[in-house]
């Protein structure tokens, strides 16, 4: 009878993981009445703990405020924030002690996302979400012309016209030209 090694990932932890980082998504739910500082330092707080645990932290998105389909300690609303990051099972442990503490977070759920990671993976991933961030966030020229809407129409200097001829103005509804 043959004996089965138990999996190696389980016995032995190398720097930042090694083949057995795990990936994993933390959704929290925040109180919506905290500042936008508050929420800044929560966030660095939670990236904080990740990564002092020799997890990698890919990516921390701010999905807003939304109504709850049920009321959470008297909450009608919250603030969603999702933490994607790999690590080993110490990293999930660590955080979620965290959040059961904070008195400041509703509720969270984390969820395994791939049970076996390549850190190389991730780094490119991460340069790739960083690029699109870059990307998202150039600011529009102070030069360009005003969008036009529906009906309007911009002349040579590049003001906005309505298309209504000079001299007519708008009805409202239930009004008449006489």
């Amino acid at each position: 009878m043959k004996d089965s090694l138990p999996n190696p990932c389980g016995w032995a932890i190398e720097p930042r993981g090694g083949s057995c980082l795990r990936r994993y998504e933390t959704i929290l739910i925040a109180h919506v009445d905290l500042s936008e500082d508050e929420l800044g330092s929560l966030i660095t707080r939670y990236g904080d703990i990740v990564t002092g645990q020799k997890g990698i932290l890919v990516k921390v998105e701010k999905w807003g405020k939304r109504r709850l389909t049920y009321l959470i300690k008297k909450q009608a609303r919250g603030f969603y924030i999702l933490i994607d990051y790999a690590g080993v099972g110490t990293v999930v442990d660590e955080l979620e002690r965290n959040l059961k503490i904070d008195d400041k977070i509703l509720k969270f759920m984390t969820v395994l996302k791939a049970d076996k990671v390549d850190p190389e993976a991730l780094e490119k991933e991460m340069k790739d979400t960083a690029s699109k961030n870059e990307k998202k966030e150039v600011p529009v020229p102070a030069t360009e012309k005003p969008l036009a809407a529906a009906g309007e129409h911009t002349d040579s200097a590049g003001a906005v016209q309505t298309g209504l001829p000079s001299g007519e103005e708008t009805l409202t509804e239930g009004e008449q030209k006489t």
